[in-house]
């Protein structure tokens, strides 16, 4: 592990322990709000950070409402369930140099068990659905362990995404390692999908026995539920298409395009009159 990569403001015992990974930014904001949400909901002391220099140039610095968000990779520690988080943005460099560091961080330093991913995947799914979860895994010992929390396993096609290539690493050094895909409504991806963030958040506290309080999470779905009811009421068409989703009918590229405009002009008046 290279000790020049980490900075540390406490150690606590770690070992057994699971990291859980969270991005920022990812598909309907699932991956980095269920970080969010089980450090908060756990109160998880923050133990650790990535130095960011190496993996987030000036450029990486973003500006929202007139702030400038930088870059952040931090370590969160729960004693209750024995739980690491690691809340961070993707690395925009040296990309291997951090994702190994973060497998040799979890075997040597933390002498943990198995690190799992969170992510959202964009479906051809209403948002009135359940959401699914769908488990990658990278040995058969983890799949064992987590297959009965998820809907069915998947085969990532394509370009290596961040987690996938994280948990290749993590297989190479004998780390368990298991990616969890909930699904997220094609024309929610670009939004906070509370109930995939819900169902996440759900999902963990079953693996690892805890049962933390979603009465935030229930709230936040409600005011989601109520925004797109509304939607509904007042535009026939995308009543329509949202109904003929539920009735298991895929749209094509048109009616996708037409459907995630309109939802996207919705939120942005919400955010508007907020």
């Amino acid at each position: 592990m290279n000790p020049d990569m980490f900075r540390f403001t406490s150690r606590p015992q770690t070992e057994k322990s699971s990291l859980v990974i969270g991005w920022t930014r990812d598909t309907g904001n699932v991956s980095g709000g269920t970080a969010e949400y089980v450090v908060d909901a756990s109160d998880a002391d923050s133990f650790c950070q990535i130095e960011p220099a190496d993996f987030f140039p000036v450029g990486g610095v973003t500006v929202e409402d007139d702030i400038a968000q930088f870059p952040e990779s931090r370590f969160f520690y729960d004693q209750t369930s024995n739980l690491v988080i690691l809340r961070t943005d993707e690395p925009q460099s040296h990309r291997y140099d951090f994702l190994n560091g973060i497998v040799d961080f979890a075997r040597n330093y933390g002498k943990m068990e198995a690190l799992y991913t969170i992510n959202g995947i964009a479906s051809l799914i209403p948002h009135t659905a359940d959401r699914r979860v769908l488990g990658v895994f990278n040995d058969p010992v983890i799949q064992r362990r987590v297959q009965s929390f998820v809907a069915a396993g998947m085969t990532w096609q394509g370009a290596p995404h961040t987690s996938t290539y994280l948990l290749w690493l993590a297989g190479n050094k004998r780390l368990h390692g298991a990616g969890l895909w909930i699904e997220v409504p094609f024309y929610l991806v670009d939004y906070e999908d509370f109930w995939s963030i819900k169902a996440a958040v759900s999902l963990l506290g079953a693996m690892f026995g805890q049962n933390w309080d979603l009465a935030e999470l229930d709230r936040l779905i409600a005011e989601e539920d109520e925004l797109l009811a509304e939607l509904r009421e007042d535009d026939r068409d995308i009543d329509m298409k949202i109904r003929n989703l539920e009735l298991g009918e895929m749209p094509g590229r048109q009616e996708q395009l037409e459907l995630t405009e309109a939802v996207r002009d919705a939120l942005k008046q919400r955010q508007g009159q907020g």
